[in-house]
Protein backbone atom coordinates (compact mmCIF):
# COMPACT_ATOMS: atom_id res chain seq x y z
CA UNK A 1 0.00 0.00 0.00
CA UNK A 2 1.10 3.43 -0.39
CA UNK A 3 1.35 4.86 3.14
CA UNK A 4 4.00 1.78 3.60
CA UNK A 5 6.25 2.96 0.79
CA UNK A 6 6.07 6.09 2.46
CA UNK A 7 6.73 4.69 5.75
CA UNK A 8 9.83 2.38 4.38
CA UNK A 9 11.63 5.84 2.36
CA UNK A 10 11.23 7.70 5.54
CA UNK A 11 12.79 5.31 7.60
CA UNK A 12 15.73 4.74 4.78
CA UNK A 13 16.00 8.62 4.96
CA UNK A 14 16.47 8.57 8.58
CA UNK A 15 19.33 5.93 8.37
CA UNK A 16 21.31 7.93 5.74
CA UNK A 17 21.02 11.20 7.67
CA UNK A 18 22.75 11.63 10.79
CA UNK A 19 22.01 14.26 12.94
CA UNK A 20 23.13 17.42 12.64
CA UNK A 21 23.72 20.30 15.17
CA UNK A 22 22.56 24.21 14.60
CA UNK A 23 25.67 24.77 12.69
CA UNK A 24 24.92 22.46 9.73
CA UNK A 25 27.89 19.68 10.81
CA UNK A 26 27.73 16.47 12.02
CA UNK A 27 26.89 15.99 15.76
CA UNK A 28 29.52 13.34 16.87
CA UNK A 29 26.66 12.08 19.54
CA UNK A 30 24.99 10.86 16.09
CA UNK A 31 27.88 8.36 15.40
CA UNK A 32 26.52 6.31 18.61
CA UNK A 33 22.67 6.95 17.76
CA UNK A 34 20.90 3.93 16.44
CA UNK A 35 17.52 6.01 15.96
CA UNK A 36 15.59 6.40 12.93
CA UNK A 37 13.28 9.08 11.49
CA UNK A 38 10.13 8.26 12.53
CA UNK A 39 7.01 9.59 11.08
CA UNK A 40 5.22 10.52 13.88
CA UNK A 41 8.36 12.64 14.30
CA UNK A 42 7.40 15.05 11.22
CA UNK A 43 4.89 18.28 11.63
CA UNK A 44 1.53 17.49 11.98
CA UNK A 45 0.55 19.45 9.21
CA UNK A 46 2.61 17.15 6.81
CA UNK A 47 1.25 13.99 7.96
CA UNK A 48 -2.03 15.65 6.76
CA UNK A 49 -0.87 16.52 3.88
CA UNK A 50 0.41 13.04 2.99
CA UNK A 51 -2.85 11.21 4.16
CA UNK A 52 -4.40 13.72 1.84
CA UNK A 53 -2.74 12.45 -1.32
CA UNK A 54 -3.43 8.76 -0.01
CA UNK A 55 -6.55 6.42 -0.72
CA UNK A 56 -9.37 6.30 1.70
CA UNK A 57 -7.98 2.86 2.98
CA UNK A 58 -4.68 3.98 3.20
CA UNK A 59 -5.37 6.82 4.70
CA UNK A 60 -7.45 4.69 7.75
CA UNK A 61 -4.92 2.05 7.77
CA UNK A 62 -2.19 4.94 8.26
CA UNK A 63 -4.32 6.10 11.18
CA UNK A 64 -4.07 2.92 12.96
CA UNK A 65 -0.29 2.88 12.83
CA UNK A 66 -0.64 4.08 16.85
CA UNK A 67 -2.12 6.61 18.97
CA UNK A 68 -0.29 9.59 17.81
CA UNK A 69 -1.64 9.14 13.99
CA UNK A 70 -4.82 8.42 15.55
CA UNK A 71 -4.75 11.82 16.58
CA UNK A 72 -3.65 14.29 14.29
CA UNK A 73 -5.72 12.78 11.50
CA UNK A 74 -8.78 12.70 13.48
CA UNK A 75 -12.13 11.42 12.99
CA UNK A 76 -12.96 12.87 9.04
CA UNK A 77 -10.99 9.50 8.21
CA UNK A 78 -13.70 7.22 9.22
CA UNK A 79 -16.40 9.37 8.38
CA UNK A 80 -14.75 9.66 4.33
CA UNK A 81 -14.91 5.62 4.54
CA UNK A 82 -18.30 5.34 6.03
CA UNK A 83 -19.37 7.23 2.69
CA UNK A 84 -17.56 5.39 0.21
CA UNK A 85 -18.95 2.22 -1.89
CA UNK A 86 -18.93 -0.89 -0.09
CA UNK A 87 -16.22 -2.38 -2.57
CA UNK A 88 -13.94 0.29 -0.85
CA UNK A 89 -14.74 -0.77 2.49
CA UNK A 90 -14.71 -4.28 1.94
CA UNK A 91 -10.93 -3.61 0.47
CA UNK A 92 -10.34 -1.59 3.78
CA UNK A 93 -11.23 -4.72 5.60
CA UNK A 94 -9.43 -7.01 3.61
CA UNK A 95 -5.81 -5.09 4.28
CA UNK A 96 -6.85 -5.01 7.70
CA UNK A 97 -7.82 -8.96 7.83
CA UNK A 98 -4.08 -9.84 7.00
CA UNK A 99 -2.95 -8.79 10.50
CA UNK A 100 -6.38 -10.44 12.18
CA UNK A 101 -6.01 -14.05 11.53
CA UNK A 102 -9.09 -15.38 13.46
CA UNK A 103 -11.15 -13.23 11.65
CA UNK A 104 -11.89 -13.09 7.11
CA UNK A 105 -14.37 -10.29 5.26
CA UNK A 106 -17.57 -11.07 4.64
CA UNK A 107 -18.35 -9.45 0.76
CA UNK A 108 -22.36 -9.78 1.51
CA UNK A 109 -22.77 -7.19 4.90
CA UNK A 110 -18.76 -5.69 4.92
CA UNK A 111 -18.10 -6.96 7.89
CA UNK A 112 -15.18 -8.74 9.51
CA UNK A 113 -16.78 -12.39 10.76
CA UNK A 114 -14.85 -14.94 12.91
CA UNK A 115 -13.72 -18.13 10.88
CA UNK A 116 -15.00 -19.89 13.83
CA UNK A 117 -18.31 -19.32 12.41
CA UNK A 118 -17.44 -21.42 8.90
CA UNK A 119 -17.13 -25.23 9.32
CA UNK A 120 -15.70 -27.21 6.45
CA UNK A 121 -17.77 -28.16 3.57
CA UNK A 122 -18.45 -31.66 4.23
CA UNK A 123 -19.66 -30.92 8.25
CA UNK A 124 -23.35 -30.44 8.30
CA UNK A 125 -23.17 -27.01 10.61
CA UNK A 126 -26.33 -26.91 13.22
CA UNK A 127 -26.45 -22.95 12.88
CA UNK A 128 -25.33 -20.75 10.52
CA UNK A 129 -24.57 -16.78 10.24
CA UNK A 130 -27.38 -15.06 8.91
CA UNK A 131 -24.93 -14.06 5.59
CA UNK A 132 -23.45 -17.44 5.16
CA UNK A 133 -27.40 -18.94 5.24
CA UNK A 134 -28.00 -15.59 2.30
CA UNK A 135 -24.84 -17.53 -0.05
CA UNK A 136 -25.74 -19.71 -2.59
CA UNK A 137 -24.35 -22.67 -2.50
CA UNK A 138 -22.22 -25.30 -4.83
CA UNK A 139 -23.79 -28.97 -4.63
CA UNK A 140 -20.98 -31.83 -5.51
CA UNK A 141 -23.95 -34.40 -5.01
CA UNK A 142 -27.91 -34.42 -4.38
CA UNK A 143 -27.59 -37.31 -2.01
CA UNK A 144 -24.52 -35.38 0.06
CA UNK A 145 -24.30 -32.90 2.27
CA UNK A 146 -21.31 -31.44 0.84
CA UNK A 147 -22.43 -27.96 0.37
CA UNK A 148 -19.79 -25.10 -1.05
CA UNK A 149 -20.01 -21.55 -0.13
CA UNK A 150 -17.40 -18.68 -1.36
CA UNK A 151 -16.56 -18.14 2.11
CA UNK A 152 -14.91 -21.68 2.30
CA UNK A 153 -13.24 -20.67 -1.09
CA UNK A 154 -12.16 -17.46 0.63
CA UNK A 155 -10.65 -19.08 3.65
CA UNK A 156 -8.78 -21.92 1.96
CA UNK A 157 -6.79 -19.49 -0.34
CA UNK A 158 -5.91 -17.05 3.30
CA UNK A 159 -4.04 -20.03 4.66
CA UNK A 160 -2.60 -20.27 0.86
CA UNK A 161 -2.07 -16.86 0.96
CA UNK A 162 -1.31 -15.30 4.32
CA UNK A 163 -0.34 -18.37 6.51
CA UNK A 164 -0.94 -21.15 8.45
CA UNK A 165 -2.88 -19.17 11.40
CA UNK A 166 -5.48 -18.33 8.51
CA UNK A 167 -8.62 -19.69 6.94
CA UNK A 168 -9.06 -23.30 6.55
CA UNK A 169 -6.40 -26.37 5.35
CA UNK A 170 -7.04 -27.64 2.32
CA UNK A 171 -7.75 -30.77 3.99
CA UNK A 172 -11.14 -29.40 4.65
CA UNK A 173 -12.36 -30.48 1.13
CA UNK A 174 -10.71 -33.97 0.87
CA UNK A 175 -13.61 -36.90 1.65
CA UNK A 176 -15.42 -39.87 0.90
CA UNK A 177 -18.92 -40.65 1.14
CA UNK A 178 -20.50 -44.12 0.61
CA UNK A 179 -24.32 -43.79 0.66
CA UNK A 180 -26.82 -46.50 0.05
CA UNK A 181 -30.36 -44.82 -0.56
CA UNK A 182 -33.67 -46.97 0.20
CA UNK A 183 -35.54 -44.28 -2.02
CA UNK A 184 -33.14 -44.64 -4.94
CA UNK A 185 -32.35 -48.29 -4.36
CA UNK A 186 -28.80 -47.75 -5.19
CA UNK A 187 -25.23 -47.29 -4.28
CA UNK A 188 -23.54 -43.87 -4.48
CA UNK A 189 -20.20 -42.68 -3.76
CA UNK A 190 -18.42 -39.19 -3.97
CA UNK A 191 -14.84 -38.40 -3.30
CA UNK A 192 -13.60 -35.36 -3.32
CA UNK A 193 -9.83 -33.38 -3.10
CA UNK A 194 -8.36 -30.61 -4.09
CA UNK A 195 -5.38 -28.54 -4.95
CA UNK A 196 -4.12 -25.16 -5.31
CA UNK A 197 -2.64 -24.45 -8.52
CA UNK A 198 -1.11 -21.11 -9.99
CA UNK A 199 -3.41 -19.54 -6.69
CA UNK A 200 -6.60 -20.61 -7.50
CA UNK A 201 -8.53 -23.47 -6.14
CA UNK A 202 -8.99 -26.89 -8.20
CA UNK A 203 -11.04 -29.47 -6.90
CA UNK A 204 -11.47 -32.63 -8.66
CA UNK A 205 -14.43 -34.99 -7.70
CA UNK A 206 -15.99 -38.42 -8.76
CA UNK A 207 -19.01 -39.98 -8.59
CA UNK A 208 -20.18 -43.45 -8.78
CA UNK A 209 -23.65 -44.59 -9.42
CA UNK A 210 -24.15 -48.54 -8.90
CA UNK A 211 -27.35 -50.49 -10.47
CA UNK A 212 -28.43 -53.26 -10.98
CA UNK A 213 -28.06 -54.62 -14.85
CA UNK A 214 -31.74 -54.45 -15.46
CA UNK A 215 -31.71 -50.82 -14.71
CA UNK A 216 -29.22 -49.72 -16.50
CA UNK A 217 -31.09 -47.25 -18.55
CA UNK A 218 -32.01 -44.85 -15.65
CA UNK A 219 -28.27 -43.91 -15.94
CA UNK A 220 -29.38 -42.50 -19.18
CA UNK A 221 -32.62 -40.49 -17.61
CA UNK A 222 -32.03 -39.16 -14.53
CA UNK A 223 -28.88 -40.23 -12.80
CA UNK A 224 -25.79 -37.60 -14.21
CA UNK A 225 -27.98 -35.00 -15.96
CA UNK A 226 -27.97 -33.08 -12.82
CA UNK A 227 -24.28 -33.75 -11.80
CA UNK A 228 -22.23 -32.33 -14.43
CA UNK A 229 -23.30 -28.63 -14.06
CA UNK A 230 -25.94 -26.28 -14.12
CA UNK A 231 -25.39 -25.73 -17.74
CA UNK A 232 -25.36 -29.44 -19.30
CA UNK A 233 -27.93 -29.76 -16.93
CA UNK A 234 -30.39 -27.48 -18.87
CA UNK A 235 -29.35 -28.96 -21.82
CA UNK A 236 -30.30 -32.77 -20.51
CA UNK A 237 -33.41 -31.67 -19.04
CA UNK A 238 -34.68 -30.40 -22.62
CA UNK A 239 -33.09 -34.08 -23.73
CA UNK A 240 -30.00 -32.72 -25.61
CA UNK A 241 -26.14 -33.79 -25.37
CA UNK A 242 -25.75 -35.59 -21.84
CA UNK A 243 -28.55 -38.21 -22.44
CA UNK A 244 -26.49 -39.02 -26.01
CA UNK A 245 -23.17 -39.27 -24.29
CA UNK A 246 -24.12 -41.37 -21.47
CA UNK A 247 -26.11 -43.98 -24.02
CA UNK A 248 -23.23 -43.75 -26.44
CA UNK A 249 -20.83 -44.82 -23.41
CA UNK A 250 -23.47 -47.98 -22.99
CA UNK A 251 -23.20 -48.97 -25.91
CA UNK A 252 -19.77 -49.10 -26.68
CA UNK A 253 -19.51 -50.98 -23.34
CA UNK A 254 -22.45 -53.43 -24.99
CA UNK A 255 -20.42 -53.60 -28.22
CA UNK A 256 -16.20 -53.46 -26.85
CA UNK A 257 -16.50 -54.51 -23.35
CA UNK A 258 -15.12 -50.98 -22.43
CA UNK A 259 -15.90 -47.34 -22.75
CA UNK A 260 -14.31 -44.29 -24.60
CA UNK A 261 -12.70 -42.45 -21.85
CA UNK A 262 -12.22 -38.81 -23.24
CA UNK A 263 -12.15 -35.29 -21.51
CA UNK A 264 -14.72 -33.43 -22.00
CA UNK A 265 -15.87 -29.75 -21.19
CA UNK A 266 -18.50 -27.04 -20.36
CA UNK A 267 -18.32 -24.27 -22.34
CA UNK A 268 -19.78 -21.79 -19.50
CA UNK A 269 -18.36 -23.18 -16.76
CA UNK A 270 -14.04 -23.52 -15.81
CA UNK A 271 -14.97 -27.95 -16.14
CA UNK A 272 -13.81 -30.82 -17.51
CA UNK A 273 -15.29 -33.91 -17.19
CA UNK A 274 -14.59 -37.40 -18.13
CA UNK A 275 -18.01 -40.00 -18.27
CA UNK A 276 -17.27 -43.54 -18.35
CA UNK A 277 -19.85 -46.51 -17.41
CA UNK A 278 -18.20 -50.16 -15.82
CA UNK A 279 -19.53 -53.64 -15.82
CA UNK A 280 -18.55 -54.68 -12.21
CA UNK A 281 -20.25 -58.73 -13.28
CA UNK A 282 -22.62 -59.59 -10.62
CA UNK A 283 -22.42 -56.57 -8.59
CA UNK A 284 -24.00 -54.51 -11.66
CA UNK A 285 -23.44 -51.47 -13.89
CA UNK A 286 -22.13 -48.27 -12.33
CA UNK A 287 -21.56 -44.73 -14.11
CA UNK A 288 -18.62 -43.12 -12.88
CA UNK A 289 -18.58 -39.23 -13.42
CA UNK A 290 -14.92 -37.43 -12.88
CA UNK A 291 -14.43 -33.48 -12.79
CA UNK A 292 -11.85 -31.19 -12.35
CA UNK A 293 -13.52 -27.69 -11.46
CA UNK A 294 -11.71 -24.41 -11.27
CA UNK A 295 -13.05 -22.24 -8.01
CA UNK A 296 -11.21 -19.61 -9.04
CA UNK A 297 -9.09 -17.37 -6.44
CA UNK A 298 -11.48 -16.54 -3.71
CA UNK A 299 -10.96 -12.93 -3.97
CA UNK A 300 -14.31 -11.91 -4.45
CA UNK A 301 -18.14 -13.68 -4.51
CA UNK A 302 -18.46 -11.99 -7.85
CA UNK A 303 -15.54 -13.59 -9.60
CA UNK A 304 -16.60 -14.96 -13.01
CA UNK A 305 -15.08 -18.34 -12.65
CA UNK A 306 -16.63 -18.52 -8.98
CA UNK A 307 -20.20 -17.36 -10.00
CA UNK A 308 -20.59 -19.48 -13.33
CA UNK A 309 -20.44 -22.68 -10.74
CA UNK A 310 -24.02 -21.43 -9.40
CA UNK A 311 -26.29 -21.29 -12.33
CA UNK A 312 -26.16 -17.71 -11.97
CA UNK A 313 -26.45 -14.78 -15.06
CA UNK A 314 -22.73 -12.95 -14.49
CA UNK A 315 -23.20 -9.39 -14.67
CA UNK A 316 -22.75 -7.45 -17.94
CA UNK A 317 -19.10 -6.86 -16.59
CA UNK A 318 -18.02 -10.29 -16.33
CA UNK A 319 -17.23 -13.20 -18.72
CA UNK A 320 -15.78 -16.24 -18.85
CA UNK A 321 -13.93 -17.00 -21.51
CA UNK A 322 -13.47 -21.18 -22.36
CA UNK A 323 -10.84 -22.66 -21.36
CA UNK A 324 -8.56 -25.00 -23.66
CA UNK A 325 -9.98 -28.31 -23.51
CA UNK A 326 -8.27 -30.93 -20.59
CA UNK A 327 -6.19 -27.99 -19.06
CA UNK A 328 -7.89 -27.88 -16.15
CA UNK A 329 -7.61 -31.62 -15.81
CA UNK A 330 -3.98 -31.47 -16.45
CA UNK A 331 -3.10 -28.76 -14.30
CA UNK A 332 -4.53 -30.35 -11.12
CA UNK A 333 -3.44 -34.48 -12.71
CA UNK A 334 0.60 -32.44 -12.39
CA UNK A 335 0.26 -31.54 -8.80
CA UNK A 336 -1.22 -34.32 -6.86
CA UNK A 337 0.01 -36.58 -5.01
CA UNK A 338 -2.64 -39.42 -6.15
CA UNK A 339 -2.76 -40.24 -9.75
CA UNK A 340 -5.96 -40.28 -11.45
CA UNK A 341 -5.80 -43.98 -11.71
CA UNK A 342 -4.91 -44.50 -7.73
CA UNK A 343 -8.27 -42.22 -6.98
CA UNK A 344 -10.12 -44.39 -9.07
CA UNK A 345 -8.88 -47.96 -7.84
CA UNK A 346 -9.44 -46.37 -4.10
CA UNK A 347 -13.04 -45.39 -5.14
CA UNK A 348 -13.78 -48.67 -6.34
CA UNK A 349 -12.67 -50.38 -3.71
CA UNK A 350 -15.03 -48.40 -1.30
CA UNK A 351 -18.04 -49.30 -3.56
CA UNK A 352 -17.69 -52.64 -3.31
CA UNK A 353 -16.59 -52.88 -0.36
CA UNK A 354 -18.93 -54.19 2.58
CA UNK A 355 -21.49 -51.54 3.56
CA UNK A 356 -23.62 -50.17 6.28
CA UNK A 357 -27.45 -48.83 6.14
CA UNK A 358 -25.60 -45.49 7.20
CA UNK A 359 -23.55 -42.75 5.45
CA UNK A 360 -20.22 -43.93 5.77
CA UNK A 361 -17.47 -40.78 5.34
CA UNK A 362 -14.02 -41.54 5.41
CA UNK A 363 -13.15 -37.70 5.47
CA UNK A 364 -9.65 -37.09 4.40
CA UNK A 365 -6.82 -39.50 4.19
CA UNK A 366 -3.56 -38.45 5.00
CA UNK A 367 -2.20 -41.67 4.05
CA UNK A 368 -4.32 -43.60 1.61
CA UNK A 369 -1.87 -46.46 1.77
CA UNK A 370 -2.35 -46.75 5.45
CA UNK A 371 -6.31 -46.93 4.94
CA UNK A 372 -7.13 -49.08 2.68
CA UNK A 373 -3.78 -51.47 1.20
CA UNK A 374 -1.38 -50.55 -1.47
CA UNK A 375 -2.48 -48.99 -4.55
CA UNK A 376 -1.48 -52.57 -6.79
CA UNK A 377 -2.88 -54.62 -4.36
CA UNK A 378 -6.33 -52.92 -4.87
CA UNK A 379 -6.29 -53.27 -8.67
CA UNK A 380 -5.70 -57.03 -8.76
CA UNK A 381 -8.56 -56.92 -5.96
CA UNK A 382 -10.61 -55.37 -8.08
CA UNK A 383 -9.93 -57.61 -11.52
CA UNK A 384 -10.41 -60.55 -9.34
CA UNK A 385 -13.60 -59.01 -8.11
CA UNK A 386 -15.16 -58.55 -11.50
CA UNK A 387 -13.90 -61.51 -12.85
CA UNK A 388 -15.89 -63.79 -10.55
Amino acid sequence: MAWRWLWRSLERTGSRHKQEDRTGFPDSRARTDTNTLELSDLPPELIILIASMLSTQSAACLSLCNRAMSRILGPNIWRCLSLQNPEIRASFLSELSKDLPKYFVCYRCVQLHASSAVQWPRTTPKTLTRCLEEERAFEHCTQSGILLRFPHIQLVMNRHNLGPTHGFPLEAFQSTEVMESDLFRNIVLLSVDAQIVSNELLMRSQQWVLLPHNRRDELITKRFHRHFCHHIWALGKAGENPATLIKSRLDLLEEQGRCCTSTAQCLKCPMDFVMDVVDLGERGIAGCLTRWINLGAGLHPSGPKWRSHLGKPLPQEATYEPHPLGSIRSSFENQTAIPFEDFTARNIYNLLSRREPKVRNFGHMRDPGKKFFAFGDMWRRIETTISA
